[in-house]
């Protein structure tokens, strides 16, 4: 029961993800980046509710009441647990950066059903950022290990001539997930769309600012010289049906 629980909430958090990335870029490829990753555990608490409630034997769905009182249980367990882990200095946080990389700013910040991180970095050059690695907690509860732990994987610079090209593929948490999840159980009707329903506030956003000519792109919009590609499960879900899914990947070229 308690592998199931904790297999299922793996899963369930993929839906309740907002991460946001953005690289700010000057003409020697030096700069900086911003890395936030929050986490909204309300939807969840809701399905969990109902999947213990049915393990229980018990049908139909919960009573407004019943939510309620998962919600401030949640709440309180929360809360217990956040006074006895202390979190990670900017100084701890700093020991596991790679070199070329500093890590300008670190803060973590509680709210009613989650969690946001915001990571400020500066680089010496943008190759320096694919290294870093953002430690996981100490111990073997697969629930605390990082769903985005190398937020700037996959991330390439492509230089050309008198062009730069930077892609990268964008972080889907569903993937990341997949396999920590692999022993949920299979869910009825009723809850998968509750599930879904949470996988569709799933929010992925990627932003560049560079000091060059913008000579191709595939953004999802353009604010002056910031690009802006935008990721939800559909278009994740679109991306893996796709036969060429690079092309709704983060790629933008330059003229220097």
């Amino acid at each position: 029961m308690k592998k199931a629980l904790v297999a299922l909430s793996l899963l369930l958090l993929t839906g309740c993800f907002e991460i946001e990335q953005s690289i700010h870029l000057q003409k020697d490829l030096s700069g900086t980046a911003d890395f936030h990753l929050g986490v909204d555990m309300e939807p969840m608490v809701v399905v969990m509710a109902q999947f213990g409630r049915e393990m229980e034997g018990k049908k139909g769905p919960m009573t407004e009441a019943e939510i309620a009182a998962a919600k401030a249980d949640f709440k309180k367990q929360a809360k217990k647990k956040s006074s006895s882990d202390k979190p990670p200095t900017l100084a701890e946080m700093s020991k596991s950066m790679p070199k070329g990389v500093k890590l300008l700013d670190f803060a973590m910040t509680e709210k009613d059903f989650g969690i946001a991180s915001d990571f400020k970095f500066g680089f010496e050059n943008i190759r320096n950022l694919i290294d870093v690695k953002i430690p996981s907690k100490k111990g073997g509860d697969p629930s605390q290990k990082n769903i985005i732990d190398t937020p700037f994987e996959g991330l390439q610079l492509i230089e050309k001539g008198d062009t730069i090209t930077l892609q990268t593929k964008p972080a889907n948490p569903a993937e990341s997930v997949k396999q920590q999840a692999a022993d949920a159980p299979k869910l009825d009707p009723g809850m998968e769309k509750m599930v879904k329903q949470a996988f569709e506030k799933m929010r992925v956003v990627y932003r560049i600012n560079a000091p060059f000519t913008i000579l191709s792109h595939n953004a999802t919009r353009r604010e002056g010289d910031t690009l802006i590609w935008e990721y939800d499960m559909k278009r994740f879900e679109q991306m893996a049906k796709s036969k060429k899914p690079e092309d709704l990947q983060v790629k933008v070229t330059y003229r220097r």
